[in-house]
């Protein structure tokens, strides 16, 4: 019994004396799950405003609920011109700062659509960076801030819209844009890949 007894108080003294030490050089334990998933759930809700907006949410009024929840707008912000686009890719390391995380976000784009001016195709290869802000609110992320605020809808987007316009506008003007805009759209190259 003496010779437990001994165990246990030496057990019990090696581990108060090494306490001080664990204490003053910490062992690092690693990122909590929380902390290491964070970036991947940021990305998939900057992704998943991309995608929808690739498919012309930020175009059709009835799409706006789809949208609302990976953003903090409470409705489409108003916008004058309208990038369409063949791609994008997501960048797969969004940056932290001042708790707040910032996403860049590349566009292969195709033209632009200038609400009064109409379409102005673009030379291939051109390259759009827009840099998106997640914020959070009682730990709930979304996207506060875009530093480019137009719509970014593929081409096949762009032409249901332009097609829907010239279906819909009593305007002679508007139409002839709106025309206009499929005859320069239809001729450029949707693929991504296209020279």
């Amino acid at each position: 019994m003496s010779s437990l007894r001994t165990f246990l108080l030496g057990l019990l003294f090696a581990t108060c004396a090494t306490a001080p030490l664990v204490a003053q050089f910490p062992v690092p334990l690693g990122h909590t799950p929380d902390e290491s998933t964070k970036p991947a759930e940021i990305r998939e809700i900057v992704s998943k405003y991309c995608r929808l907006d690739y498919e012309g949410a930020r175009l059709d009024p009835q799409a706006w609920p789809s949208v609302q929840p990976v953003v903090w707008w409470k409705a489409n912000p108003d916008y004058t011109q309208i990038n369409v686009i063949s791609r994008y890719t997501v960048d797969t390391a969004p940056v932290l700062r001042h708790g707040k995380y910032t996403v860049t976000v590349h566009y292969r784009l195709l033209g632009s659509y200038d609400l009064v001016t109409g379409y102005v195709p673009e030379p291939a290869n051109i390259v759009q960076d827009v840099d998106y802000t997640v914020t959070a609110v009682n730990d709930e992320w979304r996207i506060s801030d875009a530093d480019n605020p137009f719509p970014h809808p593929s081409r096949a987007a762009m032409l249901k819209w332009l097609n829907d316009k010239v279906a819909s506008t009593q305007d002679a003007n508007a139409k002839t844009l709106y025309q206009e805009a499929l005859r320069q759209l239809r001729a450029q190259s949707g693929s991504p890949f296209a020279q």
